[in-house]
């Protein structure tokens, strides 16, 4: 009886030392997404959505893709909205994009117009800052900069202009492009 009594205590000291698993709450603010806003020269305080518009990192055969605050994934394969965020790398100062306008359909012939292609090179600093043992770490960039580098077929996109160089949350746009 007394065997079993110590064994029950034992177990019970056991499981009272045990904490629950830390769960990261999806209200918790992560690594933020750099937000980027299109405005046609013509018209450069009304917002405009280039058409077909398709993003990959360079070097990268795969679309961009990001997952917004609903949960539904988005792939940036022509594209047509006034904004739109895309991960920066957390790993590395720079991350370089490939912005195609006029991207044309996925097909097996070779299309007559492959797009424009317009390279940009982000460049920043990188923040690491503790958020809790569930989330971990997340990072802020500080210190944004962009360089384009013109495609084989001449720039779409006419001016960059840097509406805030520290990326800490995702609420307003980081990156104005003029078209």
């Amino acid at each position: 009886m007394n065997k079993n009594f110590l064994l029950l205590l034992f177990c019970l000291l056991g499981l009272m030392g045990c904490q629950r698993d830390d769960i990261c709450p999806e209200s918790t603010a992560t690594t933020p997404l750099l937000i980027i806003r299109f405005y046609e020269n013509v018209e450069p305080f009304e917002a405009t959505a280039p058409q077909n518009l398709s993003i990959r990192e360079e070097g990268n055969e795969e679309y961009a893709t990001v997952r917004n605050q609903t949960g539904n994934v988005i792939r940036y394969f022509r594209y047509t909205q006034d904004s739109l965020a895309i991960p920066l790398r957390t790993d590395n100062d720079v991350t370089d994009y490939e912005f195609t306008v006029n991207t044309p359909q996925a097909s097996e012939e070779e299309p007559v117009d492959p797009g424009n292609t317009d390279i940009l090179r982000f460049s920043y600093g990188r923040q690491e800052e503790y958020i809790n043992r569930a989330c971990a770490y997340k990072v802020n960039y500080v210190g944004l900069k962009v360089e384009l580098e013109e495609g084989e077929d001449g720039n779409w996109i006419e001016e960059i202009q840097i509406e805030n160089a520290n990326i800490d949350d995702q609420n307003q746009a980081h990156v104005s492009i003029f078209f």
